[in-house]
């Protein structure tokens, strides 16, 4: 069996975890995210890698405050249902955990997955940062399908 390796993402990831959120976002599961966005914000990305190749992607965002998102998650569709998404939230909350007592949240049709992960469910009006900023831009916004879940590190 091979050992998947999560690690935090370098700027030659970025067309990678751009092919991995493609299918997802066409599916409005994620926002789109381009290939420059990523490379910006790459230092907030951790991929799973199988055998040299990146399987799966996520990232956080900082909203200040001791608020954190987890967002952009994706497995490529091989890959799904092998414990690697839960491998990479609880890498970034590791690492998220690191800075504090910090609350940590994400925008999900998933909440089950989530809650495995000791999330718990709440409401989307708890962060009006989100909403703001991305939410606005979304193409679901006036039909959000999405549930909120929390995490207290």
């Amino acid at each position: 069996m091979q050992k998947i390796q999560i690690r935090t993402a370098e700027k030659k990831d970025a067309d990678a975890i751009c092919g991995i959120l493609v299918p997802y976002a066409k599916k409005k599961i994620v926002l789109p995210r381009d290939p420059l966005e990523i490379s910006r914000h790459i230092h907030n990305f951790c991929v799973a890698e199988k055998n040299g190749r990146i399987i799966g992607c996520c990232a956080f965002r900082d909203y200040g405050n001791s608020l954190f998102e987890i967002r952009s998650l994706a497995v490529n569709s091989r890959n799904v249902g092998g414990g690697v998404g839960s491998k990479m939230v609880n890498f970034l909350k590791e690492r998220i955990s690191c800075l504090g007592r910090v609350h940590v949240f994400a925008l999900t049709t998933s909440p089950g997955f989530f809650n495995r992960l000791g999330f718990r469910t709440v409401e989307k009006d708890m962060f009006p940062q989100k909403i703001w900023s991305d939410c606005s831009k979304c193409p679901k916004l006036d039909d959000c399908d999405e549930e909120a879940v929390l995490i207290e590190l």
